[in-house]
């Protein structure tokens, strides 16, 4: 042996002789970014839920009907009609609660709420948090994936916001 080799340590001789596969079985993984970081995903209850317009106004991501990846925050839109929460109430019956931060209810027609949908939106308010969004005449007349959040008044989209945010921090 030649004195180079003699000084050099027989575990530094070992570890260098680890075949490439062994050390690129473990990859590196990517940090994900915290929930606040994260954009939520919005999944439509029902056709014409309003999850694509309301996925552009408040920045996030439009799912349609499917759940995102595990991790993201995620809410469930819905109109605040019978149809549309019998339609949030069977995704949460097969997703459970759980897999969702919140229920927007999206109004059906402007003005007053009809009592029995009001009652219905308790019941549904007793498995996940409700955020009403105001009526937003304008979206009638816009593509959903063209909406912006210029198109809510700006008191009520802050309402919005500081819902979702809170929702948000309930990561489920």
């Amino acid at each position: 042996m030649t004195e180079k080799t003699e000084n050099v340590s027989p575990w530094v001789t070992a570890a260098q002789s680890i075949a490439p596969e062994v050390r690129a079985a473990a990859p590196e993984e990517e940090p994900t970014p915290a929930a606040e970081e994260q954009p939520v995903g919005f999944v439509a209850a029902h056709g014409g839920a309003g999850a694509t317009g309301w996925a552009a106004i408040l920045d996030g991501t439009d799912h349609g009907p499917q759940l995102p990846a595990d991790g993201v925050p995620v809410v469930l839109v819905a109109r605040a009609s019978l149809h549309g929460i019998d339609a949030a109430k069977a995704a949460i019956a097969a997703h459970g609660p759980s897999a969702f931060n919140a229920v927007l209810i999206v109004p059906a027609v402007p003005g007053r709420t009809p009592k029995l949908i009001q009652n219905e939106l308790k019941v549904l308010a007793g498995a996940v948090p409700l955020i009403p969004v105001p009526w937003v005449p304008g979206l009638l007349i816009k593509r959903s994936a063209l909406a912006d959040f210029t198109d809510v008044p700006a008191k009520d989209l802050a309402k919005v916001r500081a819902a979702l945010s809170t929702t948000k921090g309930e990561l489920k």
